[in-house]
């Protein structure tokens, strides 16, 4: 079976999330710990920002730069200082703020395949995409949201299994989409 890139898109957004909910509905208490020590969690918020800024290079040697394509010898390097320099300098809050930076990347490659692809069902993945890149610029600019959200979600073993439920619900609905439609 040839599966279509927004296919195997939505399946891999689908792969990653599933744990993460699964953990909620599962095991609110260890959930609700590891979400509280995320932030400030330094080996998380540089794993985050290095593949970040990998993922960004990646793109941006990708991409046509006119005059300034002979830069693109320099894009590895660059990028190996940039992200040390990230790590070093920004290390308050740099989980969300890294994780933030990958809401932003993930949506390029999904909305490309939701835009070539023909069901109306693409939709669907369109505004996924465009609800991670909003996610993401706010986990950016205001990386304290990620607390306070975290915090209000999962003040209870009751609403972090909600919150689990409904993204199982929502990862549920991305396999079907991934498996039958797209």
């Amino acid at each position: 079976m040839n599966m279509s890139t927004l296919a195997i898109l939505t399946l891999l957004l689908a792969g990653i999330t599933l744990p993460f909910y699964a953990m909620f509905f599962i095991s609110p208490s260890v959930t609700r710990e590891g979400l509280r020590r995320f932030p400030r969690d330094r080996w998380s918020g540089w794993l985050l920002a290095i593949a970040a800024v990998a993922w960004a290079a990646w793109l941006l040697h990708g991409l046509p730069l006119g005059r300034f394509e002979s830069l693109k010898t320099w894009l590895v390097p660059a990028a190996v200082v940039f992200a040390g320099l990230v790590c070093y300098y920004m290390e308050e809050l740099l989980a969300p703020r890294a994780f933030g930076a990958l809401l932003l990347l993930y949506p390029a490659p999904l909305l490309d395949a939701a835009r070539l692809h023909d069901s109306g069902w693409s939709v669907v993945m369109s505004v996924v995409a465009y609800a991670m890149a909003i996610k993401g610029m706010a986990l950016l600019l205001s990386p304290y949201l990620f607390r306070h959200v975290s915090e209000r979600i999962l003040n209870t073993d009751r609403t972090c299994r909600l919150a689990g439920a409904g993204g199982l619900v929502f990862d549920a609905l991305l396999l079907l989409l991934a498996t039958t439609v797209f």
